[in-house]
């Protein structure tokens, strides 16, 4: 439309935009923006036309109207995404760089840029590609920032009081930490955490599988008999306890902590057991393997 692109002629020339490259969709809009520049007597712009990005399912043009993908920053902001990631993915969409790390802060990619390195093919939006490229971002990330975005997320889900105590902020922070590297974004810590903030769920019938092996039933008695005394109620004395369980019960991998880790958190997978016990609490331990116990009579 003539508005338009008068609108962003006088809009980059007061921006003293001085290169602009967008998708070659706009290759038609070009000249006449141009034609435009030099009928106010400006030096128009470098423009440089890149190749459209488009949905990696699909193979169609990203598109406001493509409800399968978020279309709004601020909906991956919300999610836990970070901002230095989102720029590091974005900047892949139709550019490469030299070598083989994809990995780059805004300085290094301003120093490596080169526009020889633009791709010829539509660039794909793969939803699993920024998932990976954040989790790096998470992983290196100040750990107070992880733990206060995902506090948001925990509250925003109504896991967590609007304005927590200082010892409910460090005890979520915990809970993050044993999370962190496995998280693409702090949003997953909602239903990856879930066991920490919900009532546990009953014994389904995988469960019930696994605690029918003649060892189980010893394992998990052996186990609630350490829980009444080890002090402190410590990651490093759960893990003690443990060994210990092992040595009075003969029980080895599987056959040790599957068991032990469905009587006190009722799931089958999670992030390391010691850790998960000890921010679950003692109180709370002994009344999940009571309750597995009552089960199994």
């Amino acid at each position: 439309m003539p508005t338009y692109n008068f609108a962003v002629v006088v809009d980059d020339h007061l921006m003293e935009i001085t290169h602009v490259l967008r998708g070659d969709d706009h290759i038609a809009n070009t000249p006449k923006q141009m034609a435009i520049y030099d009928a106010f007597g400006w030096e128009h712009p470098v423009f440089g036309h890149m190749t459209l990005i488009i949905n990696s399912a699909t193979g169609k043009k990203l598109s406001k109207r493509d409800e399968t993908i978020l279309q709004f920053i601020e909906q991956y902001k919300e999610l836990g995404y970070l901002p230095q990631a989102m720029f590091n993915f974005i900047a892949l969409l139709g550019w490469s760089p030299k070598g083989e790390s994809e990995l780059f802060s805004k300085k290094q990619f301003i120093k490596q840029f080169d526009p020889e390195r633009l791709s010829k093919s539509p660039a794909k939006f793969d939803q699993k590609k920024l998932e990976w490229v954040n989790n790096q971002y998470v992983k290196k990330t100040d750990m107070n920032d992880i733990a206060g975005l995902a506090m948001d997320n925990l509250i925003r889900a109504g896991k967590v009081d609007a304005d927590p105590d200082k010892e409910q902020i460090e005890w979520v922070r915990q809970v993050v930490n044993i999370y962190r590297d496995q998280m693409s974004y702090t949003a997953q810590i909602v239903d990856d955490a879930d066991l920490f903030f919900s009532s546990p769920a009953e014994l389904d019938d995988a469960d019930r599988e696994e605690l029918a092996d003649e060892l189980a039933l010893p394992v998990i008695k052996a186990f609630q008999a350490q829980m009444q005394t080890i002090k402190p109620f410590s990651a490093l004395n759960i893990k003690r306890a443990t060994q210990a369980v092992r040595a009075e019960t003969g029980a080895n991998g599987r056959k040790l902590y599957m068991p032990i880790r469905i009587a006190t958190t009722r799931v089958m997978h999670g992030p390391q057991l010691p850790e998960t016990l000890e921010l679950i609490g003692r109180d709370t331990v002994l009344a999940n393997i009571d309750y597995v116990l009552n089960a199994l009579k």
